[in-house]
């Protein structure tokens, strides 16, 4: 059970709004259920943005970040 609840974007904290608009841009426009649990709290949703945005630069390409991402996912039970 999540401790906190996913917010709509139209409902999201002002300070939000922006970072979900940036976060779409990674997901061909969509806002996944991650964005819309993370936009609960912008200082944590910024940080989230950021952490990615520095990670991505490193030696791991896409496809190399999104299979581990699957198998962690994987390995948690997400079932999507």
């Amino acid at each position: 059970m999540p401790r906190t609840h996913a917010v709509e974007p139209e409902n999201a904290p002002e300070k939000s709004k922006p970072l979900i608009e940036q976060a779409k841009q990674a997901t061909g426009g969509k806002v996944v259920n991650f964005f819309r649990q993370m936009a609960v709290s912008p200082a944590a949703f910024k940080g989230y943005l950021d952490l990615r945005g520095t990670l991505s630069g490193g030696a791991l390409g896409h496809k190399d970040q999104e299979a581990i991402a699957v198998a962690i996912s994987d390995k948690h039970g997400c079932t999507y």
